[in-house]
């Protein structure tokens, strides 16, 4: 009943997507633009999304240099309705780091302000990860995921697992 992000959105699922109407992460223009026409071939628009920005990981999402085309493309497109931007911390759990977390943080706080203007209405922002939650909390947004510590895992304080991931080999 609740949303379901599904982050590293592929081509191969956009089916799947909009049959159990889950909200994929938008992370690159070629993901971006092919889910967009997906849709408008399914004549479906306000369409939710999740947009990934990257601000430092530089694993996947928009990089900054990037955000004035995806600003163009955001602005004429009523095929997707943004419910959230995120991006990643790359090292908030590290003392030594914290100049480069907090600068992630106004990066990613810029470039989600530049998307908000030019859609015209708000979004949760998220960027905070398990340890961000206690050493940033400045950071926490409007949401914050907590990641690894689902399994317990942190470096400052004990947790305890909650849920545990199985397979045969």
């Amino acid at each position: 009943r609740s949303p379901i992000m599904v982050m590293n959105t592929t081509e191969a699922g956009f089916e799947n997507i909009i049959r159990f109407q889950l909200e994929p992460e938008l992370y690159s223009f070629k993901i971006l633009k092919s889910f967009q026409q997906y849709l408008q071939q399914k004549n479906i628009s306000q369409y939710p999304v999740h947009l990934k920005l990257d601000t430092g990981m530089h694993r996947l999402g928009f990089m900054p240099e990037e955000i004035e085309e995806l600003l163009s493309l955001l602005k004429s497109n009523n095929t997707f309705q943004i419910k959230s931007v995120l991006s990643h911390l790359v090292a908030s759990e590290n003392a030594e780091q914290d100049t480069f977390t907090i600068r992630q943080g106004q990066l990613f706080q810029s470039m989600a302000n530049q998307i908000e203007a030019v859609i015209g209405y708000q979004f949760i922002r998220h960027i905070s990860n398990t340890s961000a939650i206690h050493h940033h909390p400045q950071l926490q947004f409007d949401m914050v995921r907590l990641g690894i510590g689902l399994y317990g895992i942190d470096d400052k304080i004990s947790l305890q697992n909650v849920t545990t991931l199985k397979t045969t080999i």
